[in-house]
């Protein structure tokens, strides 16, 4: 029988995996459907699909590998196929990231204004900047992640006790040969996120000064701009807060994967698996005529939307 550490994230990341497929494939359906009518993709709407491309397939491969270690046991605790999912999962991970931090940067960027020269450089080619950042952000993650295929390895003396037809769960001990690719891991990790961070808060900031500006002119609480950049400022924290949650929980499983604490591990990997599934919800709670379709999709009751506008759509 299987064992409860199999079953349980197992279930979870089903669960994760059915919510995050049909909200990041809503978001790719919405945009494709915009594509094909204006026949034009903004910078912003191909990060965004970047971003649901790259969740889509990392909670894909993250079922698959729970789904491997539950019915396919023989095959799973193979060396290639381990060695392949911890490339794919650490490079889709890290891609995530990356295209997440050029969302923000894009955001920043727009939002945000200083009074300097290269800022507005910037500003003025940030059309053009967006792809060759998506391009060198999924690149470099896949490169960091390929490396991972050379560079570790299981502990044979835990593969051969546990590679037997009447085992139900088998807990992998990862080793590094330069005993430090993980280290190197967190580092690429921090990378981004601190990005994510500054770029958040800078745009906080800037929305917050802005929100004071407009009520010191006698514009009231209740002006449309106050209340689009109020919803701005909400969407760009909920995602601060997701990523830090996803950026602790990757340190904290590249630090336990050597440790061997497997309940901390599986804890921890159920949580960064959530992250996609976050992401694309508030992803779609920040677009108003994306958040319209899928009510009226699933049939839920309008409320009063008029004039919404978040940073989403910018």
């Amino acid at each position: 029988m299987a064992s409860l550490y199999i079953i349980i994230p197992l279930v979870f990341h089903l669960i994760f995996f059915t919510t995050g497929s049909i909200a990041n494939v809503s978001i790719l359906s919405f945009y494709f459907l915009d594509w094909m009518k204006t026949r034009k993709l903004s910078p912003v709407d191909l990060i965004i699909n970047s971003i649901a491309i790259m969740n889509l397939f990392l909670q894909g491969s993250t079922a698959f590998s729970q789904i491997c270690a539950l019915l396919f046991l023989e095959f799973y605790i193979q060396v290639w196929v381990i060695n392949s999912l911890v490339v794919i999962l650490t490079s889709l991970a890290l891609s995530s990231l990356c295209c997440s931090t050029c969302l923000c940067f894009y955001y920043c960027v727009k939002i945000t204004s200083f009074k300097w020269a290269w800022f507005y450089k910037i500003k003025a080619k940030l059309p053009v900047m967006v792809p060759w950042l998506l391009f060198f952000s999924c690149t470099i993650s896949w490169a960091f992640g390929l490396a991972a295929y050379w560079e570790i390895y299981l502990e044979s003396s835990l593969l051969s006790a546990n590679a037997t037809r009447n085992v139900s769960y088998v807990h992998l001990n990862y080793k590094s040969r330069c005993d430090c690719i993980f280290q190197i891991y967190m580092l690429a990790a921090s990378v981004p996120f601190t990005i994510i961070f500054i770029t958040a808060a800078a745009i906080i900031f800037s929305l917050c000064n802005h929100m004071q500006r407009t009520k010191k002119n006698n514009e009231g609480s209740g002006n449309s701009k106050i209340s689009s950049h109020f919803k701005a400022t909400k969407t760009v924290t909920s995602l601060l807060i997701v990523y830090f949650i996803f950026y602790g929980m990757l340190n904290m499983i590249y630090s336990e994967i050597e440790d061997g604490n497997e309940l901390i591990f599986i804890f921890c990997f159920i949580v960064a698996a959530a992250f996609p599934t976050e992401n694309a919800i508030i992803l779609i709670s920040g677009n108003r005529k994306l958040l319209m379709m899928l009510k009226h999709l699933f049939c839920i009751k309008q409320t009063s939307l008029n004039a919404e506008v978040t940073v989403i759509t910018y």
